[in-house]
């Protein structure tokens, strides 16, 4: 009887343990990270999309956002992606309440968007923002990634 119930447990653990990593890969697979950067007068108008792991760079200029000066796509090294993610922290993230019009003075704003699964969360925001704190390491490493592509 002893056997058994070892045995049933050991089965139990080892289900319960690929059913919480299918659950962190699917988690991460419905992962959509954006970003970029809106300006005044269309002297600035870029995004980076994060996909699983594809990039986009799309830069546009002059208000046409139909035809981009720029565009490059490629995926990112798992390295950097999982760099990335270490740093983002979901639930600070969607606690920020952030939407500045800097544009709206043609000054800039940068915006980061996040959608996981069934859940999205957005802030527009200026430089250094006090209230960005809790994500801070998260937006500069998403900045350099940004930075990779312009």
């Amino acid at each position: 009887m002893k056997r058994i119930l070892i045995i049933a447990a050991l089965v139990i653990f080892a289900l319960s343990c690929q059913e919480e990593q299918l659950a962190s890969e699917k988690s991460s697979s419905d992962l959509m990270i954006k970003t970029g950067t809106i300006c005044g007068w269309c002297s600035k108008n870029d995004t980076l999309s994060i996909i699983g792991n594809s990039v986009r760079y799309v830069n546009y200029t002059q208000c046409d956002n139909s035809n981009p000066v720029i565009m490059k796509t490629g995926e990112i090294d798992a390295q950097v992606l999982d760099s990335l993610l270490l740093f983002l922290d979901y639930d600070a993230f969607k606690k920020i309440a952030l939407n500045s019009c800097n544009i709206c003075f043609d000054g800039c704003d940068n915006w980061i968007e996040i959608h996981t699964g069934e859940e999205s969360h957005y802030i527009r925001f200026i430089g250094n923002e006090p209230n960005l704190n809790p994500i801070k390491e998260f937006i500069e490493r998403l900045n350099a990634i940004k930075m990779t592509y312009q």
